[in-house]
């Protein structure tokens, strides 16, 4: 009997200890995932680094101004009487980011519906194109930035995984450290590719819902 309830007992232990051995395994391989982008993500990645390589404010502003033929407004016609501020920081505000793309036609809609004066058409064209080519050059460099501090934190990662720098700095802090900061510049990286993706999908949507991008009236 007594060997019988040893015997159970060592069994018991065994298949404890088996189980807790397979959770430290799956926990120790879980522990760091891959950093790598998958093919989808890469392609994305990619893509985006293209499309803003070599990029700058004044030449995609300078794109907009040229596709839709408008200069930047008079000085003097800068401000509206029936407004608090200059008409360039009514429109700035009425395109925030914070807005949707419906939300912001229905905005830009309201001041157009207060112009008393025609020559201020072109200003609104001209300041909304200009905050968009602004956006985008800020969402540009973003996502460059975010895709170097992610190589950068990615290779530390692995050589210290390896062991390729100095045993001094070759320990689970950092290791810990440089996948958490590489993880994280990857995330925002992929943020800044939707947010700047929104951005245009924005704009598209009010040039072709605002008559006075396709005619000279509202």
């Amino acid at each position: 009997m007594k060997f019988m309830q040893s015997h159970y007992f060592s069994l018991f232990f065994l298949v404890i200890s088996l189980f807790f051995l397979s959770v430290n395994k799956s926990f120790s391989e879980d522990e760091f995932p891959s950093l790598d982008l998958n093919k989808e993500q890469n392609e994305i990645v990619q893509n985006a680094l293209k499309d803003c390589e070599d990029v700058n404010y004044e030449n995609l502003l300078n794109i907009r101004k040229e596709k839709f033929g408008i200069s930047e407004p008079d000085k003097t016609i800068n401000k509206k009487k029936q407004l608090d501020n200059s008409l360039g920081i009514e429109v700035s505000r009425s395109i925030e980011t914070i807005y949707t793309p419906e939300q912001s036609l229905n905005n830009v809609r309201k001041i157009l519906s207060s112009v008393k004066d025609n020559r201020l058409y072109p200003a609104i064209k001209y300041y909304i194109l200009k905050d968009f080519a602004f956006y985008e050059h800020g969402l540009c460099k973003s996502l460059k930035n975010h895709f170097d501090t992610y190589k950068v934190y990615k290779d530390f990662y692995l050589k210290t995984k390896n062991k390729e720098l100095d045993p001094i700095y070759e320990n689970e802090h950092n290791l810990n450290f440089f996948h958490k900061n590489s993880s994280s510049a990857r995330k925002r990286l992929l943020l800044a590719i939707q947010s700047k993706n929104r951005l245009l999908e924005k704009e598209q949507f009010l040039l072709e819902n605002l008559k006075i991008f396709k005619e000279n009236y509202i």
